[in-house]
């Protein structure tokens, strides 16, 4: 069956919309749609002007390009009659960057000269990996606003420890079985630190969910290799048949490259039902502190995602990247445009709070030594 984007298999997420819309009615909220308006012609301008900019000056441009490229994503994002904005300076994030690199340089220049310091310099840096990715989250909300009123990110530091450290400690010594539990617990800590203005974000307890979004992925791993392994097996006879023990280069890697695929296939469709998983369990406010609160949803079709994903990737290869900003967009599109907010009152309602001016630097060392988790 051939399919296009306007023709995606819904797989049942128009029930499922309607009993959420039902039950929002039912508590007297209304549903505000997010709507966005990117495409994939505009910012393929701002992705390449960035891409070749960046190369041209030896990175310096990376923090303008990504304020470019957050702009445009967050002002093409709209909710009611309103849009969102990203307020983040490029020098800010050039001054954190810098530094940050100056670390990374220091790091790589002890390897030669002072080389048990080298070694503790990565054991370091694994010991503030929370305290970096409460920071690049504090950096990022602070300068992330809606009708004028900031994003922020409670200083979580002791909790970060606790979901990355003692969680991650536990998948690893139950040989992978806490991993959908510990998952579970860095997306509470992402989500239940978030605010908007006075409001707080809030993850319901939905752990469950997570351990079938892991058991989806293990059986889509168990059908893909079981004949794949078989077909793979059945090629290298057959190419050893006519030339005794030499192998064609092609075949011999055929294997590590549907690997990755499987790979890429399992990982994004985990983080896919993860995400809409969070997105349906996620309160603003709170009710029982005498609180309007308002309730994110979704409706997005897991088969659909997958199509997206396993389309974007062909496009992407065979078009050698430059169609990765059609693909940025496609997907953005179908997640945002099958979005909702369910308003209990009125968002004209939410009183702003002034948090305080974080620092960029949390958030570009985190960049660099790729320490940064996110839903």
């Amino acid at each position: 069956m051939q399919l296009n984007e306007g023709q995606l298999p819904t797989g049942g997420s128009g029930d499922l919309s309607a009993a959420l819309l039902q039950d929002s009615q039912a508590m007297g909220k209304s549903r505000e749609y997010f709507t966005f308006h990117g495409n994939g012609s505009e910012y393929f301008r701002i992705w390449i002007v960035n891409l070749l900019l960046t190369i041209l000056t030896i990175g310096l441009y990376s923090p303008w390009a990504k304020v470019r490229k957050n702009r445009y994503i967050y002002g093409n994002l709209q909710l009611a009659d309103s849009y969102f904005d990203y307020l983040a300076k490029p020098l800010v994030i050039l001054r954190g960057r810098l530094l940050a690199l100056v670390l990374l340089l220091a790091v790589i220049g002890s390897q030669w000269f002072f080389p048990s310091l080298y070694i503790g310099s990565f054991l370091i840096i694994a010991l503030v990996t929370p305290w970096l990715v409460v920071r690049a989250r504090m950096f990022n909300m602070r300068y992330t606003s809606y009708r004028n009123i900031r994003f922020g990110f409670n200083p979580a530091y002791g909790e970060a420890y606790t979901a990355i450290f003692w969680f991650g400690f536990l998948a690893v010594i139950s040989f992978g079985l806490a991993a959908p539990y510990a998952h579970y617990r860095r997306n509470k800590l992402v989500v239940g630190n978030t605010r908007w203005g006075n409001l707080n974000f809030r993850l319901g307890e939905v752990a469950g969910k997570f351990y079938f979004a892991y058991f989806v992925g293990f059986c889509i791993g168990i059908v893909l290799l079981a004949p794949a392994t078989s077909l793979l097996g059945q090629l290298d006879v057959f190419a050893k048949g006519a030339e005794g023990d030499s192998v064609s280069p092609a075949l011999s890697l055929a294997p590590i490259v549907f690997g990755f695929l499987c790979y890429f296939i399992i990982a994004k469709y985990i983080a896919a039902i993860i995400l809409l998983t969070t997105t349906n369990h996620t309160h603003i406010g709170n009710s029982l502190s005498g609180q309007q609160e308002h309730r994110l949803g979704c409706d997005w079709s897991m088969p659909a995602m997958l199509w997206i994903y396993v389309t974007n990737m062909i496009a992407i290869a065979l078009s050698i990247g430059l169609l990765t900003p059609w693909a940025q967009m496609r997907i953005l599109q179908y997640q945002l445009n099958r979005t909702w907010l369910d308003v209990s009152g009125g968002l004209d309602a939410v009183i702003a709070s002034q948090p305080q001016t974080v620092s960029s630097l949390g958030e570009e060392i985190g960049d660099i030594f790729d320490v940064d988790i996110g839903l």
